[in-house]
């Protein structure tokens, strides 16, 4: 316990321990003598203000327990790389090998890896099979090196190649993630965003995860993002071939570390509390509860669901049971199935300096955080309306909520001032030039997807970390 109204789970807390904490949750399946995840939950307002009513954020946060490290599940990593003509410039094809060869190095001789390139169409180079040696296996970094651009851009059945390759491995019992890489719009086969995002729905219930990364400022980054959120993976832009040695390293270090799969969230609301939505997030909502899904969690980072409520008139001194919070996923190292599930409490107070002094500036920070992501999509929809002048209003107003908040909001106001200062930005130039250019919107929409997903941020070389500041002039 710390705190009012801020309960937390995990730990290395042993069987007994769990067993005694969550008696009477039949759910629950516990394999091992640690539990890998660490559950949190926690209004941003514990105490509230008595006599009215008032809505309050609770944070469910999920992170890993660190005490469980030694071992993890053995991965199967599908390589989908793009070699059509458009990869013959700026170093692209040579940059795209780097990385692949990067992906290897970091694998286990266990692990397990296929190579797929596409152009006119999809082609197996490199059959899955156990890594080995690796990067040193000849035959393996040899359908990497000899990789050559020509062709057009058939990605929906490089996709649907890679995960063929990797479906015998998902029966073996390894976790499956493919990397795929464009360039460019894809033209032969399926291309729409809602037929991607279909596939990778599809494949996410074959427990297959998809990151995508988009290179340069010729790639369709709806498509694209579609299927990255379809499947629960992560979503990379890459103005420049030089950043992709980075996001691949980056992206593997995420999927060595799984920690937790099929991560689902769902809050069932007390009588007289009133569900309002979720922040940032796409989940589901009735009368009495919403429900959201997380996907993967990581050993590299934390990741929680903002859910917005609204609670009944108090009296002062009363404590209110406002909702319950309930947590499954799947262990990513046994593949036992967990539930976890903490209450959530408010006491009622006539003081409100006391309820300022209970503010979670961080959950208020980060709740911010989740709207400036929701703002970002909406300005991009504006935009695409030819309403450019609507969408710079909204940036605008977005910018003043903002800097009136930076008092708020402690260790995260320099975040906050700096995300201001883009919108306002970005607004003074949709009026100068009444649109978006290639580069603003897959920067806008990647940073949409990185902060509704809480994506672990890219640590680029020094040489290439310019890339990633917006540049909107």
């Amino acid at each position: 316990m710390k705190g009012k109204g801020f309960l937390r789970f995990g730990l290395g807390l042993g069987v007994a321990a769990v067993l005694a904490v969550f008696a009477g949750n039949p759910g629950a399946v516990f394999a091992e003598e640690t539990v890998p995840v660490c559950f949190e939950v926690q209004p941003d307002t514990p105490v509230v203000e008595s006599g009215s009513g008032r809505r309050v954020i609770v944070r469910a946060l999920v992170r890993s327990d660190g005490s469980v490290k030694s071992r993890r599940a053995p991965l199967a990593v599908a390589l989908v790389l793009d070699k059509s003509g458009s990869m013959a410039s700026d170093r692209k094809m040579e940059n795209a090998k780097i990385g692949a060869m990067e992906v290897l190095r970091m694998l286990l001789p266990s692990d397990a890896v296929t190579v797929v390139a596409y152009d006119d169409e999809a082609r197996v180079l490199f059959p899955g099979r156990e890594v080995g040696r690796g990067a040193e296996d000849t035959r393996l970094s040899r359908s990497i090196r000899r990789l050559q651009p020509g062709g057009s851009t058939a990605l929906y059945d490089g996709v649907l190649t890679g995960a063929e390759e990797l479906r015998s491995f998902v029966e073996e019992g390894f976790l499956p993630r493919i990397l795929l890489l464009s360039d460019g719009i894809a033209n032969v086969g399926p291309s729409s965003a809602e037929e991607l995002a279909r596939l990778g729905r599809k494949l996410a219930r074959e427990e297959m995860t998809i990151t995508t990364i988009g290179l340069g400022l010729d790639y369709n980054e709806d498509l694209m993002t579609a299927l990255a959120a379809a499947s629960g993976g992560n979503a990379y832009f890459a103005r420049h071939a030089e950043m992709l040695p980075d996001i691949f390293a980056r992206d593997m270090q995420d999927a060595v570390t799984v920690t937790a799969r099929k991560v689902r969230l769902r809050l069932r609301c007390a009588d007289g509390v009133r569900p309002l939505g979720i922040l940032g997030r796409e989940g589901t909502r009735d009368a009495v509860s919403m429900e959201t899904v997380i996907d993967n969690l990581y050993a590299t980072g934390e990741k929680y669901a903002l859910f917005e409520l609204e609670l009944p008139r108090g009296e002062a001194g009363t404590v209110l049971d406002a909702a319950t919070v309930e947590l499954e996923y799947v262990d990513a190292t046994t593949g036992a199935s967990r539930r976890m599930t903490l209450p959530v409490k408010v006491t009622f107070t006539k003081d409100a300096k006391e309820v300022a002094a209970n503010l979670d500036r961080n959950i208020l920070a980060q709740a911010e955080l989740a709207k400036n992501a929701e703002v970002r999509e909406e300005a991009i929809r504006l935009v695409d309306e030819g309403r450019a002048g609507d969408a710079a209003d909204l940036l605008k107003k977005r910018k003043g909520v903002l800097s009136a908040l930076l008092p708020s909001v402690g260790a995260a106001a320099p975040m906050m001032e700096k995300e201001a200062g883009f919108f306002e930005e970005l607004a003074e130039n949709l009026l100068s030039m009444g649109s978006l250019s290639s580069y603003e919107r897959k920067h806008v929409m990647n940073e949409a997807y990185v902060q509704k997903n809480q994506q672990a941020p890219l640590n680029l070389s020094d040489d290439v970390s310019g890339d990633v500041s917006p540049d909107l002039h």
